[in-house]
């Protein structure tokens, strides 16, 4: 069944709704009508198998059969915390991490970061993240949204006291591949990306002194938005569920 986003202060109600362009794309493209099926996802991680009641040219309407977890959630809780990026590449990182089962995005402000945005565009910038991770999510399969963050400067990522049972910093200068770092299967990862110019020393023995460990994602210097999904994909096949078939597999 098609998957559609709705707002989770809806869920509740007798009859959710969902309204705009998703209600347009119902009725013009896949020519649905009450008593059709859907699937609704409110970000939380769970699924809702729903039965159309009413569509107008604005609202769908609908009754909700069931609430279910969705099996594609991923058992490892991924945080990457990201150097800040020109605009374009930011969307395109939060696009594809989405898909490959980001939990959270902290965009960080860093010595090197070109992108240095005032507080009103990074409020546009962070609705705009939002927005770009619910089109992902209706059409990668997952079912749990990732939470962005607000920006932090690198020293406030640094001296942050949050627990995680790892955290990885990558490295351009690094030499130490990436192997089974951690004696047991970690359950939440913070992963540290840098800007364009990537971090600088003092930054990384920084990093080192907070508990990260600095990593090298191989011989070639990568793009960060290429670093940024490489790593990501790394984590879900060492720690999280990438070797797990899928459906389509």
């Amino acid at each position: 069944m098609r998957r559609f986003y709705i707002d989770p202060g809806e869920i509740t109600n007798p009859q959710p709704q969902i309204k705009g362009a998703d209600v347009r794309h119902m009725q013009k493209v896949l020519r649905y009508s009450p008593g059709d099926r859907v699937t609704l996802i409110d970000g939380s991680g769970f699924e809702y198998p729903a039965v159309i009641e009413a569509m107008d040219k604005h609202t769908a309407r609908f009754s909700i059969i069931e609430k279910k977890w969705a099996e594609t959630s991923s058992p490892l809780e991924l945080v990457v915390a990201q150097g800040f990026l020109k605009e374009k590449k930011m969307d395109t990182i939060i696009r594809h991490l989405t898909e490959l089962g980001l939990s959270r995005w902290i965009p960080v402000v860093s010595e090197r970061s070109v992108a240095r945005p005032d507080s009103k565009r990074i409020m546009e910038r962070m609705r705009r993240w939002e927005s770009i991770a619910i089109e992902s999510l209706k059409q990668c399969g997952l079912s749990k949204l990732p939470v962005i963050s607000p920006v932090m400067t690198f020293t406030e990522l640094a001296s942050s006291r949050e627990e995680y049972n790892g955290k990885i910093v990558f490295w351009e200068e690094e030499k130490k591949p990436l192997e089974k770092l951690f004696p047991q299967k970690p359950a939440k990862i913070l992963v540290l990306i840098g800007p364009e110019g990537g971090f600088s020393a003092d930054e990384i023995h920084v990093a080192q002194a907070a508990g990260f460990q600095s990593i090298s994602l191989g011989p070639r210097i990568l793009r960060a938005e290429t670093a940024a999904i490489s790593a990501c994909t790394l984590m879900q096949y060492l720690y999280g569920d990438m070797k797990k078939n899928g459906p389509s597999q």
